[in-house]
């Protein structure tokens, strides 16, 4: 989840430090920072990122690619577990890389707002604008000028379900709102219960609810309104946000509707509760999460998931809203300097099906380009939800990482004491309204 990273005051120790990071051998490239060409004449291009241990390895097999395709460039990638802090101390010390991975966009936009980055070009424009649905591309844009580019991206609002029991009791998955609760009413009758549900996660606990009615905005909410929302212009206690609380009610508070009842879901785990889907018998029928549910299924359901699982994305709840994802990704941008022609060439790559691939082969990354052989990916889930992720003409990125910090922190207690019975509706979204006052 995003974090706000105030900008880092750095000892002259740390910055030698910080300065020695990145690949073992720096290029000759001329006194600029970032790549330029090695000993051997090949160019090369260096790229900071948070993608780390095995996703690097498989991030880097898909860079070579590019590479097999261009012979006289070499891709340096540095993955970092602090990218946010390492990043913030290379570009204050005039050690920035060509590229940079944001893996979420409040770094990236606060680097454009100072001038840092460098706009896309105009013919890597136009190819976002062939590749990708417009709202990739408005997603990487900050104050009018589009910066980014996409390649892996992520999406919340799935619904996770037990497919043998699923398919065996005759259900269907869900296309609208109105059936989604049908199909509820019909499990709670089965004498199982439709949901399993739990948002406890130690100092975090929350986070799961706000994501339930982030993916709920998105469906009732003009785009516009929603960025309102997070940005604490459009309040808690206003109409449209409390419709999204009184829709989750209708899910979390009818009784029979949640195993354990109402009172578990701020006390039980958030890993644990997805686990209930595959007990014996099942404790519930479907788990609401995001993609990375599945490592906490239990083990012999991971080993076999296109036979085990099942999902489907929240449905669109207002016919006049066009439904949103709440999605998240790796943006590439390039740093104000560094915008050489080799460098342009790697941006232009990540706009097409080429560099996307390798890495669906491999799993567990999506990816939102358009014209994709979907048949690359090695599991019908994961196929169901790229090909979900490549329709959306709808999304955002998540609106509590993204709201400011003493809302979010507020959210997160808000809906907690909501849905534990200790705050009603009302008094619980003028307390979270309260934060920014």
């Amino acid at each position: 989840m995003l974090r706000k990273h105030p900008l880092i005051s750095i000892l002259l120790a740390s910055a030698m430090l910080v300065a020695a990071c990145g690949t073992a051998a720096q290029p000759d490239n001329g006194g600029q920072a970032g790549g330029g060409t090695d000993s051997g004449g090949k160019k090369t291009i260096t790229i900071l990122g948070a993608v780390v241990g095995a996703e690097e390895t498989q991030l880097n097999e898909a860079f070579a690619d590019f590479e097999k395709t261009h012979p006289d460039i070499d891709i340096v990638y540095t993955g970092a577990n602090d990218f946010a802090t390492l990043i913030e101390v290379k570009v204050q010390g005039g050690a920035a890389p060509d590229i940079a991975m944001f893996p979420q966009p409040g770094g990236a936009q606060r680097m454009a707002e100072q001038g840092q980055l460098v706009p896309l070009w105009p013919e890597i424009e136009a190819k976002v604008d062939a590749n990708y649905e417009p709202m990739w591309k408005e997603l990487a844009t900050f104050n009018g000028t589009p910066y980014g580019i996409f390649h892996r991206v992520n999406a919340k609002g799935w619904f996770w379900y037990n497919k043998p029991a699923f398919e065996a009791a005759g259900y269907k998955v869900p296309t609208t709102w109105d059936d989604l609760m049908a199909l509820i009413d019909d499990m709670r009758a089965s004498g199982i219960a439709p949901l399993c549900e739990g948002i406890a996660a130690g100092d975090a606990t929350g986070w799961k609810g706000t994501d339930w009615i982030e993916s709920i905005m998105l469906r009732i909410a003009s785009p516009e309104d929603y960025d309102k929302w997070v940005a604490g212009e459009l309040k808690f206690s206003s109409p449209t946000v409390k419709k999204a609380f009184e829709l989750l009610g209708d899910l979390w508070l009818t009784d029979g509707n949640v195993y354990g009842g109402q009172a578990t879901i701020a006390t039980q785990d958030v890993a644990e509760a997805a686990k209930g889907l595959f007990t014996d018998p099942p404790q519930c029928w479907l788990h609401f999460q995001g993609s990375f549910v599945t490592s906490f299924f239990q083990e012999d359901i991971q080993k076999n998931l296109d036979e085990n699982v099942g999902v489907f994305i929240m449905p669109p709840i207002d016919p006049n809203v066009e439904p949103g994802l709440a999605v998240g990704g790796d943006m590439f941008v390039v740093f104000k300097g560094h915008d050489r022609p080799e460098v342009k060439e790697f941006m232009e790559w990540l706009t097409t099906v080429d560099a996307t691939t390798t890495w669906a082969a491999a799993g567990n990354a999506l990816f939102p380009h358009k014209g994709q052989d979907l048949s690359v990916y090695k599991t019908e889930l994961e196929r169901t939800m790229a090909e979900t992720i490549v329709n959306a003409k709808a999304g955002r990125f998540d609106g509590s990482d993204a709201m400011p910090a003493e809302l979010n922190r507020a959210f997160w207690t808000g809906i907690t004491a909501w849905a534990s019975g200790s705050s009603d509706l009302d008094t619980a979204l003028q307390e979270i309204d309260a934060a920014l006052q």
